[in-house]
């Protein structure tokens, strides 16, 4: 069995691994187009043609359909290079060049002046920098009177059972009730204007269906590697946790305005 002794070395080798389960997915994480075109019909006063960005795009799918459902132009940025390069690839194929500008950038230290966006928009991606910074930066781009819609890790269940709160614990400890994450949107400076739960189908055929694919092939692919097996084996009990308690907790989609 493979195993790599240097810490950094092992560091990268994990990294280069983890990406790797998620390069061919058509999503990093839940999300589907019905309840994208569900949140940007909250969005009354949208210019015809608006200036949007799209937060932690990932590998993009969520992009493309904002270019459809707004007819605006978009700034989508992420801090993993491939997903940008399959987005860029994507958006040449559609003939979107003119109207999607990809690229590399951190969400603490992005490029763009203060109230320069009619919609920001992230699906699942605050969390990376803690969600109420994440909302603290969204706010500073976004337009007064421009919109935010963001998805966000919930608990919809007042209870949950000691087994999924022991995982959630260790992957996102900051996960919350609902109303405690909407909270965070108007602590924020936004005017609450709807939300409402994903559909377990923006979990399992947009995601886990996909992913358990992926992991099938890379079980061979990498047999005899330590690392390797370990990842697939967090991300096989990732989807069994969904499958026994995902009735307990979901995303959340918040749509806000800016005061």
């Amino acid at each position: 069995m493979r195993v790599v002794t240097d810490p950094d070395a092992a560091e990268f080798h994990r990294s280069r691994l983890f990406f790797e389960i998620y390069q061919d997915l058509p999503r990093a994480g839940p999300g589907d187009p019905e309840s994208a075109r569900r949140a940007v019909s909250m969005m009354t006063g949208l210019p015809k043609e608006p200036m949007v960005l799209d937060v932690g795009c990932g590998p993009g799918a969520g992009t493309l359909e904002l270019a459809a459902l707004t007819g605006g132009r978009i700034a989508a940025f992420d801090l993993h290079k491939p997903f940008l390069d399959r987005l860029q690839s994507e958006v040449r194929k559609s003939g979107l060049s003119g109207r999607i500008d990809v690229l590399c950038s951190d969400m603490r230290r992005t490029p763009f002046a203060a109230g320069s966006f009619d919609l920001v928009w992230s699906e699942g991606a605050l969390c990376s920098v803690g969600f109420r910074e994440g909302l603290a930066v969204c706010r500073g781009l976004t337009k007064s009177g421009g919109y935010l819609a963001a998805s966000e890790a919930v608990w919809t269940a007042p209870d949950p059972p000691s087994t999924v709160r022991r995982w959630w614990e260790s992957e996102y400890p900051a996960i919350d009730s609902i109303s405690e994450k909407a909270s965070d949107v108007v602590r924020a400076g936004f005017d609450l204007v709807g939300h409402f739960t994903l559909p377990a189908s923006a979990w399992w055929d947009h995601y886990y269906a996909p992913m358990r694919d992926r992991l099938e092939r890379l079980r061979v692919k990498w047999a005899g590697d330590a690392a390797g097996m370990e990842l697939i084996a967090q991300h096989e009990l990732e989807i069994s946790i969904f499958e026994r308690f995902g009735d307990c907790y979901g995303y959340e989609f918040f749509v806000g305005c800016a005061g």
